[in-house]
């Protein structure tokens, strides 16, 4: 069981790339503090997380359903913690059994809105 994480920076861009040039899979994690400038999404068919930051992005990637649902807690509880208030994982205008089962099979269907 392992988490990997990489880290890069993109000069020239913003999070909206992200928002239709990411995987279909992934879903957008909605925070209080979602702008052009910082944006979060995971895709719980590959277990991975992707945060933008002000050109800073890092990908973190689960060897695991339990891993990924752990990463998920923490990042929720942190952005409660800072002021950025976690509304929920969106997984955009697709909510078909397909693209909910993984997360429903990682424990995190409840945080779907």
């Amino acid at each position: 069981m392992t988490i990997t994480k990489r880290e890069e920076f993109i000069v020239d861009g913003s999070r909206y790339q992200y928002d239709s040039g990411l995987p279909a899979d992934f879903a957008q994690l909605d925070t209080s503090q979602d702008a052009s400038y910082y944006g979060n999404w995971a895709s719980a068919e590959r277990l991975t997380l992707f945060s933008y930051c002000e050109g800073d992005c890092t990908t973190t990637i689960c060897d695991t359903a339990e891993e990924f649902s752990q990463q998920i807690k923490e990042f929720e509880a942190f952005c409660n913690r800072i002021g950025y208030t976690f509304h929920g994982i969106d997984p955009g205008g697709i909510h078909s059994e397909e693209r909910l089962q993984p997360w429903r099979d990682c424990g995190l269907a409840h945080l779907i809105h």
